[in-house]
């Protein structure tokens, strides 16, 4: 039980680097590129190159695997408090 709520954990931490980097590298290519000039939802929400659709999916991403690793750590309080 312990192993994959560590793993859930160091799997949120992982994404959120990864959107961090990710959305650094993307910013300099925009401020040299100039800006989008496509602003449909699909291409702002779901595209992770032209829009911000890595720190949308990525978001969901964290929620779900942080929620995961919440869900396990109660898990184990629950079962250290009631035996």
């Amino acid at each position: 039980m312990g192993f994959s709520m560590w793993l859930y954990l160091l799997i949120t931490i992982g994404l959120v680097a990864s959107m961090y980097f990710w959305n650094q590298r993307k910013g300099e290519k925009t401020e040299k590129l100039g800006a989008n000039e496509e602003f449909s939802n699909m291409t702002m929400y779901f595209n992770p190159t032209k829009g911000e659709g890595h720190l949308f999916i990525g978001g969901i991403l964290v929620i779900i695997t942080f929620s995961l690793f919440s869900f396990e750590l109660a898990k184990i309080i629950v079962q250290i408090i009631f035996g």
